[in-house]
């Protein structure tokens, strides 16, 4: 009897662990946060991205694995969004300093839903998905 009480401990021990309070606190995921430009926000590769709608105007803001930002020059994109229940291909282009941006053939519905293909200036290609 003993024995089984010790296995009963330890496994709810360990089961006690395991728990994560703020688990039905936090979001699931990076699809489910708001980036610091009031947009969606997801990972890309090694990159974070930020989608932002304004009207037809799509701008995407990219920043590292700790949240810094960088710089747009080098980087292109391309974003595959549902648009009026249709895929639309969307071009990025850096702007300023410090996002990429393109235009939409109508107004983007928020939260948006596709891929975002990023191309960083070394080459390497990364995608996000927006749900």
């Amino acid at each position: 009897m003993t024995r089984r009480r010790n296995i009963l401990t330890a496994a709810a021990l360990a089961t006690a662990a395991s728990w994560n309070p703020w688990a039905a606190v936090l979001p699931a995921s990076a699809h489910d946060t708001k980036g610091p430009n009031g947009g969606q926000l997801t990972d890309a590769g090694k990159y974070h991205v930020e989608l932002v709608g304004k009207g037809t105007r799509l701008e995407v803001f990219v920043s590292d694995a700790k949240d810094a930002p960088l710089p747009a020059t080098g980087f292109k994109g391309l974003a595959i969004l549902v648009i009026e229940g249709k895929p639309q291909r969307i071009p990025l282009q850096p702007e300023g300093a410090d996002r990429l941006s393109g235009s939409a053939p109508a107004p983007l519905a928020l939260p948006a839903k596709g891929v975002l293909q990023l191309t960083a200036p070394d080459g390497t290609v990364t995608q996000a998905r927006f749900n």
